[in-house]
């Protein structure tokens, strides 16, 4: 890969269950209608099912939702269009709107398998073997999806950090099967401890230990302890289309989820790596800031700064400015339309900036290559080289790919 390809650094899968949860990489016999599986009702009602509970989806749901805002079933089956397209679970199709959009290689995330938190609302997946089992069995299929095209697809791997021997377990599996990163979402996993907790070292050590960077992905749901559920974002439910789709006057959804929630889990855990010590501790551990925006970053770098330097007795367990810790070892993304990418870039470091098309979800469109170049026309030549790709394939350490 050249020094000036384009790489996106968080585009999404949009799974189709009945592909990964198989016979052949996830024990039927032994967990039953557990299993994620979909079924299709009357063409246009989509049900996903995971242990045992609707995870989306469902007749009167929809219908209800559809009435609610004056639609028809059908048009509100079509209101979600875009995340049924075939590059979403097919890697030739996939390929083929990367070529149209000028984009050379895609670090991938999930979608479903976004949500295997800690304190789900659906009992089954509170049982961590069970969890276990289902994303070693997404990372399997995602490992096979990007062996497809290894020079141009790279997956990022679901660890369960509930509990962090199996976490560390899977770290070993998912690198073995040449996936180059694991994410976890931005939120305590471990008896709502916080990520600093020592709790949680003997993961950071492996992934410091292994070169794995650690990517923190927000999603609009109720199943870790985060922003969303605390502080009432979104209605408490099992089912996503409930969380993300089912506004009230109390109860936001996608909307509200994403813009507040998202940032605010982002700050939080921002502070607790470079604030609380992980960091200081694990100086060789990638950290990377996903679906937040970053117009706020350094704002809030400036702030932590400024506070350590006026509460020294905070400075006691870390021996650097928090914005030194991201200089080092953090990365951060921008969403191409966001309009002070540029001047945040010069700001936080050009080094420290990747971008992402959030492919297929409903921030991606067509030409995002195109306003991205131009939101970063500012930049020096070189820089902007680094945000279009560098960046990405330093953070995610692609290189090794390509000679």
């Amino acid at each position: 890969m050249t020094s000036s390809a384009i790489v996106d650094g968080d585009g999404h899968i949009m799974e189709e269950p009945n592909d990964i949860w198989t016979p052949e990489r996830i024990d039927h016999d032994r967990w039953g209608d557990w299993v994620p599986h979909k079924e299709v009702v009357e063409e246009i009602y989509e049900i996903i099912h995971v242990g045992g509970g609707v995870r989306g989806g469902g007749k009167e749901l929809h219908d209800s939702m559809a009435a609610a805002v004056g639609m028809t079933p059908r048009e509100f089956y079509d209101l979600l269009e875009g995340l049924r397209r075939p590059g979403g679970h097919e890697p030739r199709a996939r390929l083929e709107d990367m070529d149209a959009d000028g984009i050379d290689a895609v670090v991938l995330y999930p979608s479903l398998a976004m949500f295997f938190g800690p304190c789900d609302e659906i009992p089954a997946l509170r049982d961590v073997a069970f969890v276990a089992d289902c994303q070693r069995a997404y990372n399997d299929w995602l490992a096979d999806f990007c062996a497809y095209a290894p020079e141009r697809l790279f997956g990022v791997a679901a660890v369960p950090l509930q509990d962090v021997a199996r976490a560390c377990v899977e770290v070993e599996h998912a690198i073995e099967r040449g996936l180059r990163a694991v994410f976890v979402r931005p939120s305590a996993y471990v008896d709502e401890l916080p990520l600093n907790h020592h709790v949680y070292d003997d993961f950071w050590s492996t992934c410091e230990e292994l070169g794995v960077p650690v990517a923190f992905h927000p999603g609009v749901h109720v199943d870790t302890p985060g922003a969303c559920r605390k502080f009432a974002l979104v209605a408490v439910s099992e089912n996503a289309a409930v969380t993300n789709m089912a506004m009230d006057e109390i109860h936001g959804g996608s909307a509200l989820g994403q813009a507040v929630g998202n940032p605010v889990d982002m700050i939080v855990t921002i502070g607790r790596l470079l604030m609380g010590g992980v960091c200081e501790r694990f100086p060789r551990l990638r950290a990377v800031f996903l679906e937040s925006s970053g117009g706020w970053l350094p704002s809030l770098l400036e702030r932590m700064d400024e506070q350590v330097r006026a509460f020294p007795l905070e400075r006691r367990w870390i021996s650097m400015l928090p914005s030194e810790y991201f200089a080092r070892q953090c990365y951060v993304s921008f969403e191409p339309e966001e309009w002070n990418l540029a001047a945040a870039a010069e700001k936080l470091g050009t080094d420290r900036i990747i971008w992402a098309s959030d492919y297929p979800h409903p921030e991606y469109h067509p030409g995002i290559v195109d306003e991205l170049r131009e939101r970063i026309a500012p930049l020096a030549p070189d820089d902007r080289a680094r945000v279009l790709g560098t960046n990405a394939i330093e953070c995610y350490g692609l290189g090794r790919s390509f000679g």
